[in-house]
């Protein structure tokens, strides 16, 4: 119903707008209806369901902007705290529930990628590079709880016991630390780097790895069990439903092997802008405040040594002070994502995956599954149902990557990074969200049609339609301004924006009290420019032949000339080599490639005209095909041009209808041979010499051949040793004949191919 009901429209635009041509160019529909075009739009405060819906998206507010570049890990307490841990200035925010935020901690490391708060209330903070687990009191005092002696601190997590677990990396491994701040290694993974931690309703630790991919099932006393191994290298975030089914967030690009997709080298080199630290926020923290000695961590106690484990290459990363580069641009075309359901049989599916994003953030609200990516820092959401899982696209943070998700209650926080920002999601639609198409390139200069959609505005809601055109491919200042509002859904409305090639709409959605507008699909109709045809080239070729079938020694001599046009003006002069050809004249070939930029079907027309006359002469009109030849006898000797019209009136009306023309080079038509004389002839004894003259009124002489009493013909030159003037002599001498009666015979061809017969009669006396 729904597919019928948008061809029913689909026919209405079109025909309202333009009366349609069978051929040519014809009037055009864009339409944006399903999730995958949507997709390529740009999202603010809308969401996108899989079935190709666009709706107001849960409201989104930023809550917290602390100045920095990343933001790394999220946390909350018992008392609905939130703690950002932030690169790369080490620094920990805190924000409270009423919006105040505050830095709580700055660590010496540049990077805090794991947070954890304890039991206790106090906040565990994971430094990398070669950092340490600090312990810091919900009054800001700090301490060294552990020191891993390990380069990355990627995952804190506690268990019931109030034993603290903490992923590492370059080596792998999980290591174990007591309430008293003593440390062992729990698992040694074999693997690069444990990126993220989770317990399952048995009391079982979760990990996921790199390099490899693995997801390991560690019982409390370390036994480990890979319980799923993924196509890519890094098992990112993971999380755990009330019934045992895992979730896990993979991704991957190339690069270092063993290294994380974060400390992989990253490009291209974005500018991170000055903002104001929060919207929120009632106090402010510089980037410079130093800490109080209070929150200075004190010297570590002596740790067990680590036992030694295998070496790896140490990947790169950018410390403070270097050249900041955003996350995602590492990711581009390279990067890869998946979201995979584990269940507790260890049956393994992919719920969602994509060769140009990687997802992030994982986390459960509900029997919802919900996580990010790097690709404007988008929420997606999918609610598993009898039929597969609904994917919705919740949301676009419009940062570089949503690095990491938090639900407290039924709120998400999302961190983000490039620049760090706290988002907080709320249950209920916004009441106003907007909708940036992608820019469509129509390929030519267009006309514009009307803009026509399909939704539901229920009463008290709307949706406002706006376009811009545009001769560049992105929009800039050369764009013409938004023109609209549009507001008609039915017959649609008639858009105002300036013909150009490329157009873009926008569409603004409003919802009211608990009513809320819905997008199933928008069509804009245009009509192309309609473009001249292009002739590419115009050759014409002239060959003609003679040949003397009387002597079984006779030669065939083929002479033509072609000469070409194209469409960026060259003229070519060729005599092809001599080849044996049939007796006759050839006649005149004219020959031209041609196409139309809007694929209109072309017809063409031929015209002559010598240079003694002053008007063009049709020959024939509506050729279909690209060649056409010309009897040369039907055309007096002299010199010529061509006209080539090509025209698209079979794909358009007459008033639309376009037309090249191309000019030849000029050519000659000769049909009349050369002219032989005797100039001079000589007899001594029984020695003869004749000189013969060939004249052509209109083509160069081209070759000549002798003959004696018409035994067989020979080449032979002219007196000046080349045969390429109007105008020749040829002497032949011959020696020692038998007295009587002789014929002496020359033959001439110009380069048109005709042959020209001369001869000469002497007598040898007798003694």
């Amino acid at each position: 119903m729904k597919l019928c009901a948008r061809l029913l429209l689909l026919s209405l635009v079109i025909g309202f707008v333009f009366p349609l041509v069978i051929e040519g160019v014809e009037t055009t529909v864009w339409q944006i209806a399903d999730f995958k075009d949507f997709l390529e739009g740009r999202l603010n405060g809308v969401s996108i369901s899989k079935d190709g819906t666009l709706a107001l998206a849960p409201e989104t507010k930023v809550v917290f902007n602390p100045q920095e570049a990343l933001a790394l890990s999220l946390v909350a307490d018992s008392h609905h705290n939130l703690y950002i841990g932030t690169g790369h200035q080490g620094k920990v925010f805190r924000v409270t529930p009423g919006g105040k935020a505050s830095l709580f901690f700055a660590a010496p490391e540049p990077d805090v990628f794991a947070l954890a708060v304890g039991p206790d209330g106090d906040l565990y903070v994971g430094s990398s590079p070669s950092g340490k687990i600090y312990r810091v009191t919900p009054g800001g005092k700090s301490s060294v709880f552990y020191d891993p002696h390990t380069k990355y601190i990627w995952a804190l997590l506690f268990d019931s016991q109030g034993r603290l677990y903490a992923g590492t990396g370059d080596h792998g491994q999980i290591l174990r630390v007591d309430r008293n701040g003593e440390g062992e290694v729990f698992f040694e993974s074999n693997q690069t780097h444990i990126m993220c931690l989770a317990f399952d309703p048995k009391g079982n630790l979760l990990a996921g790895s790199v390099p490899n991919g693995l997801v390991y099932r560690i019982n409390p006393k370390g036994k480990a069990f890979v319980i799923y191994q993924s196509d890519l290298p890094e098992i990112h975030s993971l999380a755990v439903g009330e019934h045992g089914n895992i979730y896990a967030a993979a991704l991957g690009a190339t690069g270092p092997v063993g290294a994380p997709l974060m400390l992989m080298p990253q490009t291209p080199p974005t500018t991170i802008p000055t903002q104001v630290m929060t919207v929120t926020a009632e106090t402010q923290i510089s980037s410079e405040e130093s800490l109080s000695s209070a929150q200075k961590p004190k010297q570590p106690k002596p740790q067990p040594k680590k036992p030694e484990t295998k070496k790896g290459t140490t990947p790169s990363f950018i410390h403070a002070g270097e050249s900041l580069r955003g996350i995602a641009g590492l990711l581009g075309s390279r990067s890869r994502g998946a979201v995979i359901k584990i269940s507790p049989d260890a049956t393994a599916e992919t719920l969602w995956n994509s060769n140009r994003e990687s997802a992030y953030g994982l986390a459960l609200l509900g029997n919802k599954i919900v996580f990010s990516t790097d690709s404007n820092g988008q929420i997606f959401e999918l609610e598993p149902s009898r039929y597969g899982e609904n994917l919705t696209l919740l949301t676009e943070t419009r940062e570089s990557i949503a690095t990491r998700l938090l639900v407290e209650g039924q709120t998400l926080y999302v961190a983000t990074s490039n620049v760090a920002k706290l988002f907080r999601m709320g249950t209920t639609p916004s009441h106003e969200g907007m909708y940036e198409s992608p820019v469509k390139d129509t390929k030519f200069i267009s006309h514009w049609g009307v803009l026509s959609w399909r939704g539901d505005t229920p009463a008290g809601t709307s949706i406002e339609f706006y376009t811009r055109s545009g001769n560049f491919k992105r929009p800039d200042q050369t764009w013409s301004e938004w023109a609209g509002p549009y507001r008609d859904p039915d017959e649609g409305s008639q858009i105002t924006s300036p013909p150009a090639r490329y157009i873009q709409w926008k569409a603004v959605l409003r919802g009211t009290g608990s009513a809320f507008p819905t997008l199933d699909e928008a069509s804009i109709a245009y009509l192309n420019q309609n473009l001249p045809p292009e002739i590419r080239s115009l050759s014409v070729s002239n060959a003609g032949e003679r040949t003397n079938s009387a002597s079984p020694f006779s030669a065939a001599v083929s002479s033509s000339l072609e000469i070409n046009v194209a469409a960026t003006p060259n003229a070519g002069y060729q005599v092809p080599a001599q080849t044996p050809q049939a007796a006759g004249k050839s006649p005149v070939s004219i020959s031209w490639q041609a196409t139309d930029p809007n694929g209109d079907s072309l017809e063409f027309a031929i015209y002559l005209k010598s240079t003694d006359e002053k008007s063009w002469h049709l020959i024939k009109d509506k050729i279909k095909s690209n060649s056409y030849t010309i009897d040369p006898s039907s055309m007096a000797d002299g010199q010529y041009v061509a006209r080539l019209v090509a025209s698209d009136a079979l794909s358009n009306p007459p008033s639309m209808a376009r037309e090249d023309v191309m000019l030849s080079a000029p050519f000659w038509v000769d049909n009349t041979p050369p002219e032989i004389s005797v100039l001079h002839k000589q007899v001594k004894g029984g020695n003869v010499e004749v000189q013969f003259q060939a004249a052509d009124a209109t083509s160069p002489l081209h070759a000549a051949q002798s003959s004696i009493d018409s035994h067989g013909w020979k080449e032979i030159e002219s007196d000046d040793g080349i045969i390429d003037s109007r105008v020749e002599t040829f002497t032949i001498e011959e020696r020692s004949l038998a007295p009587g009666e002789h014929v002496i015979s020359l033959r001439a061809f110009d380069t048109a191919g005709n042959a020209g017969v001369g001869k000469a009669v002497v007598e040898i006396p007798k003694p």
